[in-house]
């Protein structure tokens, strides 16, 4: 008997859509792809690019529930960051429909405060955290654009950190004196590990990056492999900056490749339990956890 959909589940990038039609515990069933993501959308497109992508699912009359950057200001509507410690019944208690849209339920954000000061912000990670199979001193980490460290305990965020280092490594790729000339990531391995021990050894990221240059010069890194030796020095330095974290359990989530090459640091940093979670299949099961909390 074919499994029956019980949940549309929306994960809406700021590049990119994703939406999904999911069965009873969280499987995915069927999902459709679209680049209109969240950061280049006005209030007013949000619900029309929404039935534009999911088009005759709409018709099945099930309940839709978004996650990610159709919450965030100057969107869809802007949805209130939840305050560490959040899970899964913080999350569905603080749902929210926008104005043009109440058949649809945005899930909120979760912050980060010290001394009742804003520190940190998410939005989208919190549903793919909440759907894995968490242990209580588990750390979840998501490389990109923005990588997060992210600290649980009894299946609830507790804590987090953001780096900004994909962000980064594009601009200096683009931007700045070490870009001129280098190749693309992801061709030496060797390059890669040299950067990385760099970073491990001298905490001085800023520092750090111009021996990109120095390297070149001194012949011992060509233009080819430059990417992958800044790559290494700027995953280097976020692994560095978490060693605290050494003896936990870490949880790797999102793009294949990357969560590669993150194993790889972790390893050279002595990480002992690194494993790698599909982001997908997380996410989905995150949104139905929320789903049935709101139903119950």
């Amino acid at each position: 008997m074919k499994p029956t959909a019980h949940l549309l589940g929306v994960d809406w990038g700021t590049s990119n859509l994703r939406v999904m039609r999911i069965a009873d515990g969280g499987r995915v069933l069927d999902s459709r792809s679209d680049p209109r993501g969240a950061g280049g959308l006005t209030p007013d497109q949000f619900h029309d690019v929404l039935r534009d992508v999911a088009g005759d699912w709409l018709n099945e009359g099930l309940p839709v529930l978004v996650s990610g950057m159709a919450g965030a200001r100057g969107r869809w509507r802007e949805m209130a960051y939840l305050p560490c410690p959040a899970g899964v019944a913080d999350l569905a208690g603080a749902i929210a429909s926008p104005d043009d849209a109440p058949g649809v339920r945005l899930v909120p954000g979760v912050a980060a405060f010290e001394d009742d000061r804003l520190q940190d912000v998410m939005r989208g990670e919190e549903t793919q955290v909440l759907g894995l199979d968490l242990q209580d001193d588990a750390v979840v980490v998501g490389p990109g654009t923005h990588s997060k460290w992210i600290r649980t305990a009894q299946g609830r965020i507790t804590g987090f950190r953001t780096f900004m280092t994909g962000e980064l490594f594009a601009a200096i790729r683009k931007g700045t004196i070490l870009g001129g000339g280098m190749g693309e990531p992801g061709v030496d391995d060797d390059a890669f590990a040299a950067g990385v021990a760099r970073a491990l050894k001298d905490p001085a990221v800023t520092a750090a990056l111009f021996s990109v240059r120095v390297e070149g010069l001194a012949g011992r890194l060509s233009p080819a492999s430059a990417a992958d030796y800044l790559s290494g020095l700027l995953i280097g330095a976020e692994v560095a900056a978490q060693l605290d974290t050494r003896e936990r359990p870490i949880l790797l989530i999102g793009a294949e490749p990357l969560c590669a090459r993150y194993a790889s640091a972790l390893a050279q940093a002595d990480f002992h339990d690194v494993r790698i979670s599909d982001g997908a299949a997380a996410t989905a099961l995150g949104l139905w956890r929320i789903h049935e909390a709101v139903s119950r």
